[in-house]
C-alpha cells in the first residue's frame, strides 16, 4: 500500500518549528513545521499476479486454529498428536483413494456407492449350507479345522481328565477360563463320545486364548504359553502353525492380528460353543471370558445366520444365540455415500 501527503490548508501553523543549524558558520535557522495529511493511494499499474493473496485454509486447519487459541487441555493434546502424526483428514483421503484397484472418473457433484461385503464374501465364516434344514449340517464341524488337526490334538485331551474334587479346585484356581469349565462339567460319560467332545473344547480353549493376544504377544516366540503353568496350553506343532497362519498376518518379523481375522475367529469360537450347547446358550459366560460386549456378538450372530435374543426376565439380562436352519444372512445393504 502507498501513501500520497499534501498540505493541510485548512489549519494554522501549531507553533512547531524544526532547527536546522550550519555547522560551519554555527548559526542556526527555524523551520516553521506544516501539518500534512496521508491518504492511501493505490497502483493502479499493478498486474494481479503481483498480489500477495492470504492462504487458504480447510475447515480442519481453522478449526484447529480455534481450538489451540480457546480450546482446552485436552483438545489442544489432540490436536497436537494428529498434527505430530500426520493424521490430518485430507491425507487420509488420498490414502483410500489411492488405495482403489480401479481408476473412476467422476465428477465433483456425483457420488459413487459400493456394497458393504457380507461375512460370508468377507471370508470369515466356516463352509456352510445355506439350503439344509437340520442345524447340526448347517456349519459341518469339518469346516472348523482339518483332520490332521483333529487327530493331533486328541494326544493332548488327556489334560481334562478330573474328578469332581478337581474339577471344584480348577474352579477356584480360575485354571479354565469359566465357559470352558463349565463344558468340562458336561462331558459325556461314554469314551469315545467324551474324547470327541473334549479336542472341540480343546481346540476352543486355544481360540479363546489367540482371541486375548495382543501385538506384544505375538513377538513371543510361543505366544501360547502361560506364565503360571507353561502346560496349560501346550499343542502340537500342527495345530500351532495353523492357528497363526490362518487367524494372524505377518507383519515384518512378527505377525499381527487384523480385526477381519479377529472376527473370524470369535465366529469360529461361537460356533463351537454352539455345537458343544445343541444350537442354543446363554452367552454372558462366554462373553465374559471374551471381554467383548453384547452389541458385538449380535452383529456376528446376524452375520452367522443366527438369532440372538434377549431375556430381561432373567436376574441379570441374557443374550441368547439360537442357530436354527435355514441359515438366513442379512442382505448386503450400500456404504454411505462418500464425494470423490
Amino acid at each position: 500500500m502507498e501513501y500520497a501527503g499534501d498540505y493541510d490548508q485548512s489549519t494554522r501553523d501549531d507553533g512547531k518549528y524544526i532547527g536546522v543549524e550550519d555547522i560551519e558558520s554555527g548559526e542556526m535557522t527555524l523551520v516553521p513545521l506544516k501539518r500534512v495529511r496521508l491518504r492511501p493511494a493505490v497502483s493502479l499499474g499493478q498486474e494481479p499476479n503481483e498480489w500477495i493473496e492470504p492462504a487458504k485454509k480447510s475447515r480442519q486447519e481453522q478449526n484447529d486454529s480455534l481450538i489451540e487459541a480457546f480450546g482446552g487441555a485436552k483438545q489442544k493434546q489432540r490436536v497436537m498428536k494428529r498434527k505430530r502424526h500426520g493424521l490430518d483428514q485430507d491425507m487420509i483421503n488420498a490414502a483410500l483413494d489411492s488405495a482403489n484397484v480401479e481408476d473412476i472418473s467422476v465428477t465433483d457433484s456425483s457420488t459413487v456407492e459400493t456394497p458393504v461385503k457380507t461375512a460370508a464374501e468377507e471370508d470369515i465364516l466356516p463352509p456352510h449350507d445355506t439350503e439344509t434344514t437340520n442345524p447340526d449340517k448347517c456349519y459341518p464341524l469339518e469346516g472348523y479345522f482339518p483332520e490332521y488337526i483333529r487327530k493331533d490334538l486328541e494326544e493332548f485331551v488327556d489334560d481334562f481328565a478330573c474328578d469332581a474334587s478337581t474339577l471344584a479346585e480348577w474352579k477356584s484356581s480360575k485354571r479354565y477360563p469359566e465357559f470352558i469349565l463349565t463344558q468340562l462339567e458336561k462331558l459325556p460319560l461314554e469314551e469315545l463320545h467324551r474324547r470327541k467332545t473334549s479336542v472341540y473344547i480343546k481346540y476352543l480353549l486355544f481360540l479363546l486364548r489367540l482371541h486375548a493376544f495382543k501385538s506384544i504377544d505375538l513377538k513371543q516366540k510361543d505366544p501360547f504359553s502361560s506364565q503360571d503353568n507353561e502346560s496349560l496350553y501346550q499343542m502340537p506343532g500342527s495345530c500351532f502353525d495353523y492357528l497363526l497362519n490362518t487367524y494372524t498376518v505377518k507383519a515384518g518379523k512378527s505377525r499381527a492380528f487384523p480385526q477381519r481375522l479377529k472376527d473370524k475367529a470369535l465366529i469360529t469360537i461361537l460356533l463351537l460353543a454352539l455345537r458343544l450347547e445343541n444350537n442354543s446358550f446363554c452367552c454372558n459366560k462366554l462373553m465374559a471370558d471374551l471381554k467383548v460386549g453384547g452389541k458385538k456378538i449380535c452383529d456376528l450372530a446376524k452375520a452367522m445366520g443366527c438369532k440372538a435374543k434377549m431375556n430381561r426376565k432373567a436376574q441379570v439380562p441374557e443374550i441368547i444365540l439360537e442357530l436354527a436352519a435355514p441359515l438366513k444372512f442379512p442382505a448386503a445393504t450400500p456404504a454411505p455415500r462418500r464425494r470423490r
